[in-house]
């Protein structure tokens, strides 16, 4: 039997006969991982197997798309559930293809042209940056999902917002290409977990703008002294996320309150935030509309000589020349 995912009509056609196909399947030698598609039953276990099982019976004009392909191409921060055992296989076929969906395995009619194809460990598949936006045209995966995806791709440098928004412009007018075009818009560079990015959306999403990500302080050298997952340069306010696992350990507990009061010495407004406040939007959203809005008068208060950033900002509020 073979070792990898081969049609039945391919064995039949060495063997000359159905028969030896149908024993092997009865005895246990092979698996029919698809309908149709057999390999020898001590190599049916695993997602390229699957993977090869769904590309051998869709033919060569097939890749695989979608949330396979996310998974195959180790996108960050994706769901568990799509890498489970057993979950479908999405693939893309040309579109008016004479393919029809089958157990385990789910079709999307694409256009996919050379550049959005690649061969990535023996699996053709949709390139990383027409995964990315056929998930965004998807409106079956949710938004705060596919931004965190996208998210997690830019700052691997695995795409850019140029790159998406390019593949975009070459499908004017089909479905889902303005959600997408919307998605990848919100996405940023710099972003270091999921959380960061429900922060932001949210916050963007209650009417706050010009937020800044992946905010950095050096020192005259241009030696990193610190960095922050979000918030507004001009008005000195700096806000993190504090995951429980990541933040409980010991180290991190030491080291985080000392830097607080660093920050808050050089005229910055910190604000630290837990899960529990995302699940309260609303409050959420006010406790930073009330920073902003106190920002002005707090700057104003303060002395030039606590840091370059005070300095910064009084200039951009017009306070200093």
């Amino acid at each position: 039997m073979p070792l990898i995912p081969t049609p039945r009509r391919e064995l039949i056609a060495v063997t000359g006969t159905d028969r030896e196909v149908d024993r092997a399947l009865k005895a246990g030698r092979s698996v029919a991982v698809l309908r149709g598609v057999h390999v020898d039953a001590g190599h049916a276990v695993g997602l390229r197997v699957r993977l090869h099982a769904t590309l051998a019976a869709l033919g060569p004009d097939a890749v695989v798309a979608m949330q396979s392909a996310a998974v195959w191409h180790q996108f960050r921060w994706l769901p568990a559930a799509w890498s489970a055992e057993g979950v479908l296989v999405h693939a893309a076929v040309p579109p008016g293809a004479g393919r029809r969906h089958r157990d385990g395995l789910r079709l999307h009619w694409r256009t996919v042209d050379p550049i959005d194809r690649v061969v990535v460990d023996g699996v053709a598949c949709m390139t990383e940056t027409r995964t990315l936006v056929e998930l965004a045209r998807d409106p079956k995966v949710p938004p705060l999902l596919v931004v965190q995806i996208i998210d997690g791709a830019l700052r691997d440098g695995r795409t850019t917002q140029a790159d998406m928004l390019g593949c975009l412009a070459r499908f004017p007018g089909e479905r889902g290409v303005a959600r997408a075009r919307r998605l990848v818009n919100r996405a940023r560079v710099g972003v270091d977990s999921p959380p960061e990015t429900t922060m932001r959306l949210t916050l963007e999403d209650g009417g706050i703008t010009e937020l800044d990500v992946n905010i950095k302080l050096f020192d005259d050298d241009g030696n990193l002294l610190v960095r922050g997952e979000l918030g507004i340069k001009r008005l000195l306010i700096w806000s993190e996320y504090d995951g429980y696992l990541s933040h409980s350990e010991r180290a991190a507990f030491r080291s985080e309150r000392p830097r607080h009061r660093w920050l808050t010495g050089r005229g910055w407004h910190v604000m630290r935030f837990v899960d529990t406040d995302l699940a309260r939007p609303d409050a959420f959203c006010a406790e930073w509309r009330a920073a902003i809005a106190e920002a002005p008068a707090r700057i104003a208060a303060l002395k030039p000589s606590r840091s370059p950033e005070v300095v910064e900002a009084r200039r951009a509020l017009g306070l200093d020349r």
